[in-house]
């Protein structure tokens, strides 16, 4: 349907995505579009003479040029290639863009019109240049989270050497897949665990967000994802097992190029947090249950103004201040300032005071 749409907006006839290897001298439509009879059978069996597969090595990356132009309407039509393949099947020029290069291999999409059309104008290149990145970075996914290399356990394989947890879920927060190190976790039982097929929590509250949280992300896109993410802290049994939970939603585009079948609607990242580790400030509050008036204090402190001059800044007693500070070092579990300033500077990025 998309290879559709973009034909008609440049005015084209018929378009494919093509990956072209180097190293096998080889081609093939990955997906099409009204293509005639013939037409990829008549590339391939010319490829070797194919002008236009130097071009990969010449063009950038979401670049589109127009086949024609570029090596000249006249000389190509005086190939033997292009008799015997444009020329016989009637096809004119076309608009390509290159999606991926690698050494060994190429992705493009080709937009192709008729003999008796014109030659495709820059006008209609740059709209090509405005879809490019889009169809990039979708080809790109769909290439990475492929069906069926989950199918195969390629995607298991690569998913298992980090070190991070991934948990591949539903809309209703079923596990589709989880790496070796969200099993470890899930073994471990002590934030998060499996509840039959389901992606849970130890602490009801955390569970209850981390459901809501996976609904939310599934019903939304990734365009609607915050900077911060969508992220849920984990507590575990012993404060040096407590866990984050960043969760994505997968595009429903993505979905439909990955077919019926894949299931998975969100992803759900899962760290171990310690005293130092970095996480956003948003976490961080969620986490220690920190009030905003707590926060304004600890900000101040953080870059490194005296409990005095932060009070005087906030236009607060300082009786009240180091109320706010008691009460930080409660929430956090620690002792002293410099513990303190430790911990926040992880999710705080100090910034010049005023």
């Amino acid at each position: 349907a998309t290879l559709s749409r973009i034909t008609q907006l440049l005015d084209g006839r018929h378009a494919a995505i093509t990956i072209t290897t180097f190293d096998k001298p080889d081609f093939a439509f990955q997906a099409k579009w009204n293509a005639p009879p013939g037409f990829e059978e008549t590339l391939r069996k010319h490829y070797a003479a194919n002008p236009f597969v130097p071009a990969a090595w010449y063009a950038a990356i979401d670049e589109p040029i127009s086949a024609f132009r570029f090596i000249g309407e006249k000389e190509l039509k005086r190939s033997r290639w292009f008799r015997e393949t444009l020329g016989a099947l009637q096809q004119g020029d076309a608009a390509l863009v290159l999606l991926a290069r690698s050494v060994s291999r190429f992705g493009s999409l080709s937009v192709h019109r008729e003999a008796e059309q014109p030659m495709f104008d820059d006008d209609e290149l740059e709209l090509l240049r405005m879809l490019a990145p889009h169809l990039r970075r979708a080809v790109m996914i769909a290439d990475m989270l492929d069906a069926r290399a989950l199918e195969r356990d390629m995607l298991s394989a690569a998913l298992d050497q980090l070190a991070v947890g991934i948990v591949l879920t539903d809309v209703a927060g079923r596990i589709v897949h989880a790496n070796a190190s969200a099993t470890r976790h899930f073994e471990r039982a002590t934030a998060l665990r499996r509840d039959g097929d389901l992606l849970s929590a130890r602490d009801p509250t955390a569970a209850t967000d981390l459901s809501r949280t996976i609904a939310d992300a599934a019903s939304g896109t990734t365009v609607d994802v915050p900077r911060s993410g969508f992220v849920v802290s984990v507590p575990a049994r012993t404060p040096d097992r407590d866990l984050a939970a960043w969760v994505l939603p997968l595009d429903g585009g993505l979905r439909r190029n990955l077919g019926a079948g894949f299931a998975a609607r969100v992803a759900v990242f899962i760290r171990s947090l310690g005293d130092t580790a970095p996480f956003p400030a948003e976490l961080f509050v969620r986490r220690y249950d920190i009030t905003p008036a707590e926060c304004r204090v600890m900000m101040l402190l953080v870059q490194g103004m005296p409990l005095s001059e932060t009070a005087e800044m906030l236009g607060i007693a300082l009786p009240t201040a180091k109320t706010h500070l008691s009460r930080l070092f409660q929430k956090t579990g620690t002792q002293r300032q410099a513990d303190l300033m430790r911990l926040a500077m992880s999710a705080l990025a100090p910034a010049a005071a005023p």
